[in-house]
């Protein structure tokens, strides 16, 4: 795709999408729990904006002042207007957790992925490694997760648009061969935008 040249640096923008799956595995059915917890992503701290449209991907400072434009159109469920994070330096993210179900207490995993996304809608190279957090609620009981992170400048970081995922699981291992694996309870997506750049 396209390369700029960008004296700042790479950009990075992010909107927070839910979806909220009804999910099976091979440890059972776990549609149910999704109605004990709630789970919102938070961004924080952007230096800007990025549009997607049919027309391509548009970049602004807070003044409004345009930095760039990109051809490349994605699906339309990922067309809007995303907060703007330099690359390289780090994006802010806060991850609300509640326990609204009859338990006492519930215990989850949360896991971070970050992918290339590509124009057909479909995951690219990783863009960072996994992160793991457990988590503990009492019943009626919130919880805010830092879950900042920094994406670094890699050369299989096509132009456009990245992939942010926090998937939820039931923190309950599975027994026996093939079924170590918590099921996923829910999972939430968040699009970031760094365009490619030549570096000096």
């Amino acid at each position: 795709m396209k390369k700029m040249l960008i004296v700042m640096g790479c950009i990075v923008c992010v909107l927070s999408v839910f979806y909220a799956y009804k999910a099976f595995s091979k440890q059972g059915e776990h549609i149910g729990e999704q109605k004990m917890l709630a789970v919102n992503i938070e961004f924080n701290n952007s230096v800007g904006k990025t549009v997607t449209s049919a027309q391509g991907v548009d970049y602004y400072f807070q003044n409004g002042s345009l930095l760039g434009h990109e051809a490349q159109v994605y699906p339309e469920k990922y067309w809007g207007e995303f907060p703007m994070y330099f690359f390289g330096m780090p994006t802010g993210v806060k991850v609300t957790v509640t326990n609204i179900g009859p338990r006492a207490k519930d215990k989850i995993r949360i896991i971070t992925e970050s992918y290339v996304l590509r124009t057909d809608g479909s995951n690219g190279p990783a863009m960072c490694e996994p992160k793991v957090i457990e988590v503990e609620l009492s019943k009626g009981e919130t919880k805010s997760i830092d879950a900042t992170f920094t994406t670094p400048y890699s050369p299989a970081a096509e132009s456009g648009l990245d992939r942010f995922i926090v998937k939820v699981q039931h923190s309950n291992e599975g027994s026996g061969p093939g079924n170590n694996e918590p099921a996923l309870v829910m999972s939430k997506e968040g699009i970031y935008c760094p365009p490619k750049y030549t570096p000096k």
